[in-house]
């Protein structure tokens, strides 16, 4: 599962976040280019892949904190990979 933590410093990563304080109501946008390094982060540091060919790709519509929290919510009972396995650390 992903921390509250970790949800922020994802999106501080991805540049969505600019602030050191954020609820779930915490609106952003996702561009194209901020979604694929979004993307790769996930999957890198938590070992989450998406599908970008997947029509329920909720990620690319997530527009609050909240919906970011429940696409990883619903991520987390699928197929995830170790980051370690990913990357062979």
């Amino acid at each position: 599962m992903i921390t509250d933590e970790s949800i922020g410093r994802l999106l501080q990563d991805c540049g969505l976040l600019t602030a050191d304080t954020w609820d779930d109501d915490t609106p952003f946008v996702l561009d194209s280019l901020t979604l694929v390094w979004l993307v790769h982060l996930l999957e890198e540091q938590h070992g989450i892949t998406v599908d970008f060919e997947d029509e329920q790709n909720a990620l690319g519509s997530c527009t609050s904190v909240r919906d970011l929290r429940r696409f990883l919510a619903d991520r987390a009972g699928e197929r995830t990979t170790p980051p370690e396995i990913l990357h062979g650390s």
